[in-house]
C-alpha cells in the first residue's frame, strides 16, 4: 500500500494556509520530505521535498527537531514543542504539532509550524504589565469604558483605604471621596479619548488614609480593542519633586503604551477568579459563541460548562496557573447554540503584591478553521473516498484495539475478505458513474448488516475486509455464519440505480484469531487464501482457512 496522503489531498488541505506544514517519512535516523506546502517553500526558498531534516538546516537544530519527531512517535499521539527563532531572521516565536502515523511498517511525520509570536507577546505584555501593577509606588486603578472598577493595586488601595476586594466590579462613582465633579472630570476625559484628543495631565486634590490631604498628578491612558475603548487606567503620583515627576510619568506612560500594544493583538479576552466567576468578557465573545456579555460577567465558567471547557480542562489549567505558570493549549467548546468552535488559548496568572493569584486572564484566537482541515486531513487518511467507509490503514489501527479486548476475555475475531461476483460487469455495461453507485450501496449494505462492534474497511476495486469482534470461541463459527447470511439476504433484495435492479453477491474468505494467526497481516493473507480457492470453485461460496494445506 502507498503513502498515507497523496500530494493533492495534502495542497487540497493546506496549500494556502500560512502555517508551514511538513509531511515526512522515517529513513534510518533521519526523515525525508515528502511534501512541504507553498509557505514552507517561501520561507526556506527552496523546495526541500526529497532532502533530509539533516539536509535542510544546522545540526544541532536537525537533531534538537529529530528528538522531538521520536518522542511523538514514541507515544504515538501528537506532540507539540515550540521553538523561538527557526525558520525566521526576525525572531519569530513558532510552535510545532507534530502527528505520528504509522503505515505498512513505515512511520511518517505531519508536522504543522504555526507563528505564536502575537500569542507571546500577549503573555511578556501581561507579564510585565501586572509586574508594573505590583510593583509600583504609585496608586493605579483601572476602569471599564462604563466606569466599572476593572483593577486596583495595592498602593492605591492602601493610599486611599480602599478595601480592594470590596470594590473590584463596583461603579467608580460610588467610591467614597468621588463627587459629582470628579466624576464629571472622568467623564470628560473619556469623552476626549473617544473624540481623539489627547488628556492633560490634571492636578487634583486628594484625602490620604492618615487623613492629610495630598496634592496628585494625574495620568489617563486608554486600553483600546481595535478601535474601540473598552477600558482606562488612571496613575496617581502624589506631587513632591517636579522634575521627578515628569520624568516618572513619561516611563509609566511608555510602558503602558506597550502592555495597550499587546493587549491589541488577542481577538478575545476574558477575565475570571480561581473559584470560576466570570469578571470580564470583551464582546469578541458574542460573534463567536452567541452569548451576551451580560450572560456571561457574574456567571461561573464551570457552570458555562461546555461553551468554554470540561471541567477536566479547568481543573487542569487551574492546577497549572496556581502555580503561578502560563497555560497554553487548544480548546474545543460549543457556541449558545450547540455548535462548536476551537480556540488556541493562552491563559496568564494575575497575582497580587505577595504572589497569590486572585485573577486568571485568558486571550483566545479562533482557529476553527485550521481544526476543520485537520478533522477532514484525518478522515481522508483512515477512509475510503469513494464509500467513506474505513480504509485498510484504519482497520490495521482499529484491530490492535480489538485484539486487546479479545486477549481481555477470551473472546475470538473473525476476518472476512469478500470480493463482488462480476463487478466489473456493472462499469462495463452502465458505466462508471452507476459503478461508483453501485460500489458505494454494496460497502454500505454489508456496514448495515453488521453488529455495532464490528467493522468493514474497502481496500480496494470491489474488495471489502469485515472484522466480525466479541465471538465466543464455542460457537463462533455459527455466529460467523450467521453474520455472512445475514450480509447475503441483505444483498439478495439489492437496490436500484436510475431504474436498474441490482442484487449482487459476493465470494467470502475467512480466517480467525486466534485459532489461525495472531496479527492481523497473516490473518488477511489466510481470507485471501480461503477466497482465492473459494473462487477457483463458483461464486457466492464462503471458504474457511485451515492451518493443514490444501484444506478448506
Amino acid at each position: 500500500m502507498g503513502k498515507p496522503f497523496t500530494k493533492e489531498q495534502l495542497d487540497l488541505l493546506y496549500g494556502s494556509v500560512d502555517d508551514l506544514v511538513f509531511f515526512m517519512r522515517q529513513e534510518g535516523e533521519t526523515f525525508i520530505y515528502e511534501y512541504v506546502n507553498p509557505a514552507c517553500k517561501a520561507v526556506f526558498k527552496k523546495d526541500l521535498t526529497g532532502t533530509s531534516v539533516d539536509d535542510s538546516m544546522p545540526a544541532e537544530l536537525a537533531e534538537d527537531i529529530k528528538g522531538s519527531y521520536l518522542t511523538a512517535m514514541e507515544s504515538g499521539k501528537p506532540y507539540t514543542y515550540q521553538d523561538y527563532n527557526l525558520f525566521s531572521e526576525n525572531h519569530a516565536a513558532n510552535e510545532t504539532k507534530v502527528t505520528p502515523i504509522f503505515a505498512v511498517g513505515i512511520w511518517y511525520i505531519l508536522a504543522i509550524t504555526k507563528n505564536v509570536t502575537k500569542q507571546k507577546k500577549v503573555e511578556e505584555g501581561y507579564l510585565f504589565y501586572q509586574s508594573l501593577i505590583r510593583d509600583s509606588l504609585d496608586p493605579m486603578i483601572t476602569l471599564t469604558s462604563d466606569f466599572f472598577i476593572f483593577g486596583m493595586n495595592e498602593t492605591y488601595a492602601k493610599t486611599f483605604d480602599i478595601p480592594k476586594e470590596q470594590w473590584i466590579g463596583k461603579h467608580y462613582s460610588k467610591l467614597p471621596y468621588v463627587d459629582d465633579y470628579t466624576f464629571q472630570n472622568i467623564k470628560e476625559e473619556l469623552k476626549n479619548f473617544k473624540a481623539g484628543v489627547s488628556p492633560q495631565h490634571t492636578v487634583i486634590s486628594r484625602k490620604k488614609n492618615d487623613g492629610e490631604t495630598a496634592f496628585f498628578s494625574v495620568n489617563y491612558s486608554p486600553v483600546y480593542e481595535g478601535k474601540m475603548i473598552r477600558a482606562f487606567h488612571i496613575v496617581l503620583r502624589e506631587l513632591n519633586n517636579a522634575s521627578e515627576l515628569i520624568e516618572e510619568l513619561k516611563k509609566t506612560e511608555n510602558v503602558l503604551e506597550s502592555y495597550k500594544a499587546a493587549l491589541n493583538y488577542a481577538a478575545l479576552v476574558g477575565m475570571w477568579h480561581p473559584d470560576g466567576k466570570i469578571v470580564y468578557m470583551n464582546d469578541n465573545f458574542k460573534n463567536l459563541t452567541g452569548f451576551e456579555r451580560k450572560e456571561l460577567i457574574g456567571s461561573n465558567i464551570k457552570e458555562i460548562g461546555k461553551a468554554f471547557m470540561t471541567d477536566e480542562e479547568f481543573s487542569e489549567i487551574t492546577e497549572t496557573v496556581l502555580s503561578g505558570k502560563i497555560w497554553r493549549g487548544e480548546l474545543k467548546s460549543l457556541t449558545k447554540s450547540g455548535g462548536h468552535f476551537w480556540v488556541d488559548t493562552t491563559i496568564v496568572p494575575l497575582t497580587r503584591y505577595n504572589g497569590k493569584v486572585y485573577q486568571l486572564l485568558s486571550i483566545m484566537f479562533d482557529i476553527t478553521d485550521r481544526k476543520e482541515l485537520e478533522r477532514k486531513l484525518h478522515f481522508m487518511a483512515y477512509h475510503d473516498g469513494l464509500t467513506k467507509l474505513p480504509n485498510r490503514l484504519m482497520i490495521v489501527k482499529e484491530f490492535m484495539e480489538m485484539k486487546r479486548r479479545a486477549d481481555e476475555t477470551g473472546e475470538w475475531i473473525a476476518i472476512l475478505y469478500m470480493d463482488g461476483d462480476g463487478f466489473k460487469n456493472v462499469n462495463d455495461k452502465y458505466g462508471h458513474d452507476v459503478g461508483d453507485e453501485f460500489i458505494y450501496r454494496f460497502g454500505q449494505t454489508i456496514q448495515s448488516s453488521l453488529r455495532k462492534q464490528d467493522m468493514v474497511a474497502r481496500i480496494g476495486g470491489d474488495e471489502f475486509l469485515v472484522a466480525l469482534a466479541g465471538l465466543a470461541p464455542e460457537d463462533a463459527v455459527n455466529q460467523i455464519d450467521r453474520i455472512i447470511d445475514r450480509i447475503k439476504k441483505e444483498l439478495q433484495t439489492g437496490w436500484e440505480i436510475e431504474g436498474i435492479h441490482f442484487s449482487p453477491t459476493a465470494t467470502i474468505g475467512v480466517s480467525i484469531y486466534p485459532e489461525h494467526a495472531s496479527d492481523l497481516e497473516t490473518l488477511v493473507n489466510q481470507a485471501d487464501l480461503a477466497l482465492y480457492n473459494a473462487k477457483r470453485r463458483g461464486r457466492n461460496l464462503v471458504f474457511y482457512y485451515q492451518k493443514t494445506k490444501g484444506k478448506f
